[in-house]
């Protein structure tokens, strides 16, 4: 170890990897994780409900981009990766929930006679879809939103009833206000480059393997996602990282060539900012106003998480699927349901069903003018509609996550780096990184933390 010092301020997911970056080796500098809350691990928390351990925040990781499995491999918890048995999902559209169609390409149909058997789309809807073949190539812009593109190209129906309730959800946003570039940079790229984005999407998916080869879409842990947080604070612990929770960071200044945070008692070489940006953003007014200014322009947005435990006689039939999404055009409070008993089978406790509503996105701050009892009631009410249960909860809880999910507008991306140039230039060693910069999934912000590390110290080890 050296006798350089980096602080990493923030101890989600994105703070702890980071430090754990920095605490490998034989070169690693000393490295203190200060945490404003009495926790780590930020969204991820797991809480034991109806007998099973249930996560709060996010219930998995997408398992295809492989930056949180190899972290959990690293960290010896392999064998405890487990991935949903459920498959396919549904969409509540037209009275009723209905499969999704076979060969979509995140919510975009890359085929339409499955789209046109799925009774997703209106008979209007299926023949404005089928234009997308003949229609000229459009140039929307440098950074278009996800509904310019793809409802140019398929209609609105698609975008309400598809692409927005799946692309947008991990955002909590809205397809018409968030950028095509940002959320699905791989749906630009075709879309840039085919006069048609369903042949180009056809012959995108000829390319490369059936996704049954590919391995599971999502994964999870044994016992619960706070697993790889609880992983994660042991070998920071062992490495000597000095982890403070309750430690807000009010300031952060110079100090010569080094960095001052209040309420640290000693100047550090290097800090790694992985708090939300409006956190951030004063923090860096004065050693970085461009840096300060672009993160001031993140916009949040909040979600309610209701867990809801039925007695299993209260369901006309069993659950089908992993669950199913809602098009804001249905007006319904609730954004997406997970059948969680359906989708992980460890967690389905004798004569029990559990599942998991999320309710609001960007625009829709419904939630959070009510109370958790009447939120509960109103999910209620539109289970009853799209799965027909017949009785009330037996048990539930609810998470609020209050500015949680950063909405990646068009711009976004530029934002991003014009952050990261006006820190080279005017605070070199300070770092801003996490979901409010490029990514807002657990394996997003893992690959961006682990990055973060080994440019605020070049000496890290690779991997």
């Amino acid at each position: 170890m050296t006798g350089a010092t980096i602080a990493v301020v923030g101890g989600g997911i994105t703070g702890l990897a980071a430090a754990y970056e920095l605490s490998r080796g034989g070169n690693a500098p000393g490295v203190v994780l200060l945490e404003a809350g009495d926790r780590l691990g930020g969204k991820i928390t797991t809480t034991e409900f109806a007998g099973v351990p249930v996560d709060c925040g996010p219930d998995a990781i997408l398992a295809r981009v492989p930056w949180a499995g190899e972290l959990m491999r690293e960290l010896g918890l392999g064998p405890q990766i487990v991935s949903p048995a459920a498959a396919g999902a549904s969409v509540y559209a037209r009275g009723r929930l209905r499969p999704l169609p076979e060969g979509l390409v995140r919510g975009v149909p890359s085929q339409v006679l499955p789209l046109l058997r799925s009774g997703i789309l209106s008979p209007s809807g299926i023949a404005r879809a089928g234009l997308d073949l003949v229609l000229p190539r459009h140039n929307h812009g440098s950074d278009p939103t996800i509904a310019q593109v793809i409802g140019g190209r398929f209609g609105l129906e698609v975008v309400d009833r598809l692409v927005g309730p799946l692309l947008s959800a991990i955002n909590a946003g809205r397809a018409d206000s968030l950028s095509l570039r940002a959320t699905a940079p791989d749906i630009e790229a075709l879309a840039s480059g085919s006069r048609s984005l369903l042949l180009g999407l056809r012959g995108h998916r000829r390319k490369v393997p059936e996704p049954s080869s590919l391995g599971p879409l999502f994964i999870s842990l044994r016992g619960g996602l706070e697993r790889l947080v609880d992983r994660l604070v042991e070998e920071l612990r062992a490495a000597g990282v000095e982890l403070r929770t309750g430690t807000p960071v009010t300031e952060l200044g110079r100090d010569g060539r080094r960095w001052r945070l209040d309420p640290l008692d000693r100047p550090v070489d290097g800090v790694v900012l992985t708090a939300p940006a409006f956190v951030t953003a004063p923090l860096l007014a004065e050693v970085s106003p461009v840096a300060s200014l672009g993160l001031a322009g993140v916009v949040y947005s909040s979600v309610a998480v209701a867990t809801l435990a039925y007695r299993e006689a209260a369901l006309p039939r069993p659950l089908s699927g992993s669950g199913f999404v809602v098009p804001r055009s249905e007006g319904w409070l609730m954004t997406a349901c997970t059948f969680v008993s359906s989708k992980w089978p460890a967690l389905h406790p004798p004569g029990r069903v559990i599942m998991r509503c999320s309710a609001g996105r960007h625009g829709d701050n419904r939630p959070a003018a009510l109370s958790d009892d009447d939120l509960v009631d109103l999910l209620h009410g539109e289970l009853k509609q799209a799965v027909g249960v017949t009785e009330a909860p037996v048990q539930w809880r609810v998470d609020r996550w209050d500015r949680s999910f950063p909405q990646y507008g068009p711009g976004h991306l530029a934002r991003a780096d014009r952050i990261d140039a006006a820190l080279a230039v005017g605070a070199p060693g300070v770092v801003v990184t996490g979901a409010s910069m490029r990514g807002v999934g657990i394996a997003a912000c893992v690959r961006q933390a682990r990055d973060a590390g080994r440019k605020v110290w070049p000496g890290a080890l690779p991997h």
